[in-house]
């Protein structure tokens, strides 16, 4: 019995990591096809993909597409979640939620990754977990460690 209560401690303690905190259909330099196949059966409309035209992201040369997901399951709760991809490699995800869901993400942010690494009036940033939240609108954000260059400015206010 003891043994199982050891085995069920170090299971959920484990449940709060940075792998587990990041959805797991988040790999980094997918294509834009296989994460539309991996979300769909978790978005209640399906997955939508559209150009983004101009491409927002750095150094894009064949193309930006997004994948759009209605009620993708994050922290409890249905979200619009954004997968942005740049010349067919997954670099970047936004998930929608509410205001209210501030103290309750920036504690499991903090729980996953440490203590944020900066805070300004737009971001609180975990750079060691290549999270953030962000105020406006309010949203978390999954980065690509080929963005940090391009993201982590945004942190310290030099957007």
């Amino acid at each position: 019995m003891r043994l199982l209560a050891l085995i069920l401690l170090v299971v959920t303690s484990t449940a709060t990591s940075a792998a587990d905190l990041k959805p797991e259909v988040i790999q980094w330099g997918v294509s834009a096809e296989k994460i539309r196949a991996a979300v769909t059966p978790q978005c209640k409309k399906g997955a939508l993909e559209r150009p983004i035209e101009p491409p927002f992201l750095p150094n894009v040369k064949t193309g930006q597409v997004q994948v759009d997901c209605s009620g993708f399951p994050f922290l409890g709760a249905p979200r619009w979640t954004e997968f942005v991809v740049g010349d067919d490699r997954l670099q970047m995800v936004w998930i929608m939620v509410r205001a209210e869901d501030k103290d309750a993400a920036v504690a499991a942010l903090t729980e996953t990754y440490g203590p944020p690494s900066s805070s300004n009036e737009k971001y609180i940033a975990f750079k060691q977990g290549r999270a953030a939240w962000r105020h406006e609108p309010p949203e978390i954000l999954f980065y690509a460690p080929e963005l940090d260059t391009w993201v982590e400015p945004w942190f310290e206010g030099k957007e």
